[in-house]
């Protein structure tokens, strides 16, 4: 590949990355492994590129495709077999950006690996199927208020009903029973 970031060691700097088609280093680095860090970043940076790590001595001794770099070759070779997610059917409606909750952004990223979609779908069906569960507690908390008017007639708003006091309640119930007991005239 003619865009390759290698990674050489000199004696007197260190490890360096420099670019194949450059004559002077990109950065330098204290460790190999922060040197291999920095080469893939620029390698993503650059839409994708070889990264190519030598040993001290100067042999190849790793070479990894990073980036566009490895999606191209691995379509050359057959090997980009897996596919990305389908895309979910443009829905209408309008647009909105909103910040969602850690929490609820781990349960969209949880059901969007189950399903194999992208974390956008997942947080649209979350939001589908809480706008159905919505409707469905409005439409029992409306068949609850018809069928409760229903056996109480005149009390629609059984909250604001005034009930007996239990004072009254037991003068009722004594009352009632004197009655039951008072002898028939």
């Amino acid at each position: 590949m003619a865009n390759a970031f290698h990674i050489t060691k000199r004696p007197s700097d260190g490890w360096v990355v420099t670019r194949s088609s450059a004559d002077r280093a990109s950065s330098v680095h204290r460790t190999q492994a922060d040197a291999i860090a920095a080469a893939r970043r620029l390698a993503l940076k650059s839409g994708g590129a070889d990264v190519v790590v030598h040993s001290a001595d100067g042999r190849i001794r790793e070479r990894d495709m990073v980036g566009a770099a490895t999606l191209d070759e691995m379509k050359r070779s057959g090997q980009g077999t897996h596919q990305p997610p389908p895309r979910a059917p443009r829905s209408e409606g309008p647009r909105t950006t909103l910040r969602v909750p850690d929490e609820l952004a781990a349960v969209a990223d949880r059901l969007a690996r189950e399903l194999d979609i992208s974390r956008n779908d997942a947080l649209l069906r979350l939001a589908t199927r809480g706008a159905r569960l919505y409707e469905q507690e409005q439409n029992i908390a409306r068949r609850r208020a018809e069928r409760w008017a229903a056996v109480v007639p005149g009390v629609v708003d059984i909250d604001h009903t005034d009930f007996p006091s239990p004072d009254e309640a037991r003068d009722t119930v004594l009352a009632a029973r004197d009655q039951a007991a008072a002898p028939a005239r």
